[in-house]
């Protein structure tokens, strides 16, 4: 993905791969719970930053803006400013409470499917990308 020589990126395949790493390891070893989860975040800080500073440099851009649920992440703002600061970029993080989360409009889904006695899935089930999303009820 680093070297795809475009701006596009995707963490289904890392998501995918860390999901099917989980059961062949110790994870009652906490060490192991903090290293993997330590590797996933700094694999998709490094795509994050030097795709997202490529992309300024290749574009003439002096300025680099980060927002979302992940700017919240304390080392994605770390190598965002490490890496602005070497390439002479300015850096402008959006306030954390100015951020929202997807995760949470999926959790607020989830629950009120799960109230209404919709579908629940194992942590085992398969991973399916294709799953159509049904019509929510109306909103009380």
């Amino acid at each position: 993905m680093m070297d795809s020589g475009d701006s596009a990126f995707s963490f289904s395949g890392l998501k995918t791969a860390v999901r099917y790493l989980l059961p062949k390891l110790d994870l009652d070893d906490s060490q192991t719970v903090a290293d993997v989860c330590a590797s996933f975040q700094e694999a998709a800080v490094d795509v994050l930053v030097a795709k997202t500073i490529e992309a300024a440099r290749r574009c003439g851009r002096s300025l680099v803006t980060v927002s979302g649920g992940v700017s919240c992440n304390s080392r994605l703002r770390q190598r965002f400013g490490e890496a602005c600061a070497a390439h002479g970029a300015e850096l402008r993080l959006a306030e954390p409470w100015l951020c929202t989360d997807n995760a949470a409009m999926i959790a607020f889904v989830a629950a009120g499917r799960l109230e209404r006695g919709g579908m629940e899935s194992p942590l085992t089930a398969e991973i399916s990308p294709n799953l159509p999303l049904p019509a929510a009820a109306p909103h009380p």
